[in-house]
């Protein structure tokens, strides 16, 4: 390897060649590679979605539910499984384990099982297996609604439809999704006093349309040499010939006609949702982007195509984009490129500084080549540019010149000492090179566990790792491929080539100037720490302990917030609350709302009964006495108050609205801050698993009480609640056989009548139209009409509904959620941080109930949410620290033959962690996982400095200088090259660390423990390594005996095996 940098050294135009090919192809990759805010991950879901139409929660759970779960524990690497309960629908969410080593076959086993579920109700379609992919994601949503507020619905719809064909006509959009877009449809309402007068049942109504509208071929006519096609034409074309369709006549030619005993009007379906837009009814399209298009490009083609739109069917629509997903990653991409750009000055700053200008010029060209042959790798792995992958560059960038500035300082002490440029240079570089080398192994050992994080979060940063590990070797490269030979090119030889003959004025270890005088300084205080070895050590032993002291009381949130630009309110209604009742509610809320600065208020996006739910938690939420309202704010260096604040603000507004009568005393409402970052579960999450529901109330009942009297907790909410009454009907088996009806007939009259039953549908354009049958809303809405829902029998004549049927009242719950094939409840609240942790609530909240299982055996209660988040991922991250510290233990034991010197070496990690505890404390941080990542990144940065330290100490030592003076000239040598390596990689950070340039808070604490933990590291280093080392020389002939027996003896480098 030595002879290739050798020869590299003199291939001037090869080596400059290759560097602007690499340059330009890296350029051409970093314009072509797509944009986002963070990666796409996968989460690994599975959904088995079963449809049983009229089915309870309760019926869909014992006869679907409960059959899928049985076959489902057949199968191995499942995490966990979720059950959903609704009416007429079954969701059963399988969660695939991490570990799985082949997750598409677990997903293809999960299709073959439930391929066998047996004894599904005969009226239940077939489940429906789906994975959950997450090969799209949503770009931007477009609210489309009226100027002012009498604006038609048809009218709005009618510009909704020609958006609709625009939008997909635009390259990269995969999807367009339309919420508060209601199909039209020709509505049949039948007056129930008609229908007596004529004695005509709703099922007829319904069969004699459905018979009337038929287009049917008849065959072929053929006449001589010619044929005709024959066709019925039976197809409605208008409200018209609906109206005048014959339902019966006689010979007296008495006709009776739809129009007769029903009203047909041309109009839409009934919204099982309402939309809202900024306090105005309105269609949302949310436009979803495909996996491989640029998120940025596709919004300006989609913001470019709609600049001046106006509807063709009249001027009354507006249109507005909001939740622009583009904007977050604008100004978070922007903000990392700002801050790389200072980093890079600051960077460039020191090393012009220390160095000079040429060989700072030197240093620095390793950054640009380094950064284009990432590209190169992040496009094979196909790693876009996001938060991530671009922090993951800043986080390197400092790292990036330390091998060059090793490699060019090493050759410019040697042209200092009088040796030739190229005598100097290969000198230099021969004598770090298995340093650096090892040292890029030890970084890369540290970082390379990362990869190995699991959920969620393990996925979101593992483009930091890979870019950083990428960017690292492509840095060791050059500096041992590249750089010599432009050292070769812009360094000149010394005047007289005296580099063997021991000559000198001046010890070529000390710089002239300033530097010179620091060095100076540094070798008397690191003598008087070596004369006061223990002390020194015993010193910084107290610091570490009283750091650790310090950590308890910081605190420890899963993810620190900062920079939200979204509220999520959630409110609920008594359960009998209809749609139009919870609507009237909701517009109150919107003025509340609405009341909020223009600068902090972008959008106000209402949904009318639906609550919102969660990626990793996708429970249905449909319910009329439901509402999410989402608050899409402007981003933070527009207004003065957080996301908190102003989240505070409203939960005080709509208390005081709701003591002032303004809205009704029965609703609850859920705030909640939309959080950055990967998802994850809620601060608190009691999940109580167990049979009877009864039982399963009282349980959540004491957790809530107790949540109550907590301060700092707010928004408890219980996920279990009774439904509205049923009114249950019974067939009378006996008196329907006697009068000729099945119990089909009643079912699809009772449905006919109040819900609307689809009698056929005709087709316009590309639009599917139905046709409903039912009663009109005064008879819908009249508990009398019951009385008045007739069936027709196999005779032609008319039987009341009571006749056949007993009908009694009773309550059924709105969903049964399953947890691992059990039902459970879950108690789930928000806290305020700067009262109270997720942490703390949920030790309070265990030492209270540790006796609960106890005191209701058979019910098993876990802490889930971020509690789960957080004990999974600390644990998991704790064990692969100790595996990085063991890798790294090793690569150094084999590099240095010595099982002691590995100890020296690693010596200064644990003490990193003073300057991280006391960073987070002056900056009023809490720990957090990312912050504890920084920890576990400074590991391999630590090492790097300490092995090549340690390195010279050794080679001083072989030239035989004394051991207390080996260690002050070797730390005198390794000054400069530490201050910078460590300065470089520091200044780097710093704009990030302070958001100079605009501020992420999701990785804001992973650079600042990175950041000040290298700092205190770095100065531990210069004083603990040498004296640590002494103090190992101390211990080695009490140790001698015991390190014979792994065949290693001491000597004069503190221990070496016989092999040497």
């Amino acid at each position: 390897m030595i002879s290739v940098i050798k020869y590299l050294i003199r291939q001037k135009l090869l080596v400059n060649l290759t560097v602007i090919l690499l340059l330009f192809a890296g350029l051409y990759v970093a314009f072509n590679t797509n944009r986002e805010a963070y990666p796409e991950v996968n989460f690994d879901m599975v959904s088995i979605k079963t449809v049983y139409p009229g089915g309870s929660p309760e019926e869909c759970e014992q006869l679907i539910s409960i059959p899928v779960e049985k076959k489902l524990r057949e199968i191995g690497g499942i995490d966990k499984v979720r059950t959903y309960n609704i009416e007429n629908v079954s969701v059963v969410v399988v969660f695939i384990d991490d570990r799985a080593p082949d997750r598409t076959a677990v997903v293809q086993d999960i299709k073959d099982t439930v391929e066998l579920v047996e004894n599904l109700p005969s009226k239940a379609e077939k489940p429906v297996v789906e994975e959950i992919k997450f090969d799209k994601t949503p770009a931007i949503d477009i609210a489309i609604f009226g100027k002012r507020a009498g604006v038609s619905y048809r009218e709005i719809r009618e510009a909704a439809d020609e958006i609709e064909d625009l939008l997909y006509d635009i390259d990269g959009v995969a999807e367009v999704e339309k919420t508060g877009f209601f199909d039209r449809e020709y509505l049949v309402e039948v007056d129930p006093r008609a229908m007596d007068k004529y004695r005509i049942g709703m099922n007829t109504v319904i069969d004699t349309l459905a018979a009337r509208n038929l287009d049917f071929p008849g065959g072929t006519l053929k006449l001589g040499d010619r044929e005709y096609v024959l066709r019925t034409k039976g197809q409605y074309r208008s409200a018209e010939e609906i109206r005048n369709t014959v339902i019966m006549s006689n010979d007296l030619f008495y006709v009776t006609r739809i129009k007769d005993l029903a009203r047909v009007t041309d109009t839409f379906e009934d919204p099982d949702v309402y939309e809202r837009f900024n306090g105005r009814k309105a269609v949302i399209f949310t436009v979803w982007k495909k996996r491989s298009a640029d998120e940025i490009r596709l919004v300006d083609r989609i913001r470019k195509e709609f600049a001046g739109y106006k509807p063709l069917h009249g001027d009354n629509v507006e249109l507005k984009f909001f939740n622009d997903t583009s904007r977050y990653t604008r100004n978070s991409l922007n903000q990392v490129q700002t801050n790389a750009m200072m980093g890079f000055a600051l960077l460039a700053a020191i090393l012009l500084l220390l160095l000079g200008l040429r060989m700072s010029a030197i240093v620095t060209t390793s950054i640009p080549i380094a950064f284009m042959a990432a590209f190169f790798g992040m496009k094979m792995g196909n790693i876009t540019l996001n938060v991530i992958s671009l922090f993951g560059m800043i986080m390197v960038l400092g790292m990036i010149v330390d091998f060059a500035i090793v490699v060019s300082e090493n050759s410019h002490r040697y042209l200092e000492m009088g040796c030739g440029r190229l005598e100097a240079i290969e000198k230099g570089v021969s004598e770090v090179f298995w340093p650096v080398t090892v040292t890029l192994l030890c970084i890369c050992a540290a970082f390379a566990p990362l990869l190995l994080v699991s959920g969620i979060m393990g996925k979101f940063i593992m483009g930091i790792p890979v870019v950083l590990m990428m960017c690292l070797v492509a840095s060791w490269l050059i500096a041992m491929f590249i750089i010599p030979t432009y050292l070769n090119i812009f360094t000149k030889s010394a005047p007289v080539d005296r580099c063997d003959d021991g000559l000198k004025s001046e010890d070529p270890n000390y710089e002239r100037g300033a530097f010179g005088k620091v060095q100076r300084v540094y070798k008397r205080f690191l003598g008087l720490a070596l004369d006061h070895r223990y002390l020194t050590l015993g010193v910084l032993l107290v610091m570490l302990a009283g750091s650790l002291a310090l950590s308890a009381t910081l605190g420890f949130v899963f993810a620190p917030s900062g920079g939200e630009e979204g509220i999520t309110i959630k409110t609920r209604m008594p359960q009998e609350t209809n749609l139009e009742a919870n609507l009237r509610e909701i517009r109150v809320v919107e003025q509340i709302i609405l009341k909020l600065p223009k600068n902090e208020l972008d959008a106000l996006h209402s949904r009318v009964g639906i609550e919102g739910s969660g990626t990793l938690d996708p429970k249905p939420g449909e319910g009329t006495h439901k509402s999410t309202i989402l608050v899409h704010l402007f981003p933070e260096k527009k207004r003065k108050r957080g996301a908190t604040q102003i989240a505070a603000q409203l939960r005080k507004d709509l208390r005081e609205a709701r003591d002032r009568g303004e809205i009704s005393a029965a609703m609850q409402f859920e705030i909640e801050v939309d959080a950055n970052g990967p998802p994850v579960g809620k601060p608190v999450n009691v999940e109580i698993r167990g049979k009877d529901f009864d039982m399963l109330k009282r349980i959540a009942g004491e957790y809530m009480d107790y949540l109550r009297a907590m301060k700092g907790v707010t928004d408890i909410t219980m996920d279990l609640e009774e439904g509205k009454q049923e009114y249950r009907y019974r067939i009378n088996e006996v008196m329907a056989s006697r009068t000729g009806v099945s119990v089909r007939d009643v079912a699809m009259a009772l449905n006919a009548s109040f819900e609307g039953a689809v009698a056929t549908s005709v087709r316009e354009g590309e639009e599917d139209i139905d046709i409903r049958v039912r009663f009109p809303e005064w008879a819908r809405k009249q508990r009398g009409s019951l009385h008045e829902v007739m069936i027709a029998n196999r005779s032609g004549g008319l039987v009341p509904l009571d006749v056949v049927t007993s009908v009694t009242m009773q309550p059924e719950y709105t969903q049964i959620n399953r947890l691992n094939y059990k039902r459970i409840v879950q108690v789930q609240a928000q806290v305020d941080t700067g009262v109270i942790t997720s942490i703390e609530a949920n030790r309070l909240l265990a030492e209270k109930f540790r006796d609960i299982e106890k005191r209701y055996p058979g019910y098993a209660i876990s802490y889930g949410g971020e509690q789960e988040d957080t004990e999974e991922r600390m644990g998991e991250l704790g064990v692969l620290f100790l595996f990085a510290l063991l890798v790294i233990y090793i690569v150094l034991a084999v590099f240095f033959n010595s099982l002691i010197i590995p100890v020296v070496v690693m010596s200064a990690i644990p003490f990193a962690l003073v300057g991280v505890i006391l960073a987070l404390g002056a900056h009023g941080q809490p720990l957090s996982f990312m912050s504890t990542l920084g920890v576990f990144s400074l590991a391999g940065v630590i090492v790097s400095n300490t092995l090549v330290l340690v390195q010279f100490i050794n080679n001083k030592r072989d030239e035989g200088l004394p051991l207390k003076e080996a260690l002050l000239e070797a730390g005198v040598i390794r000054l400069r090259p530490v201050l910078l390596t460590t300065g470089t990689t520091v200044l780097a950070l710093f704009p990030t660390i302070y958001g100079i340039g605009g501020k992420d808070y999701f990785v804001a604490p992973l650079s600042l423990s990175f950041g000040y933990g290298l700092i205190f590291a770095t100065f531990i280093t210069l004083i603990l390594i040498p004296s640590f080392y002494h103090i190992a020389e101390d211990l080695k002939g009490r140790t001698a005996k015991l390190l014979g027996w792994f065949g290693v003896e001491a000597d004069g480098r503190i221990y070496r095996s016989d092999r040497e």
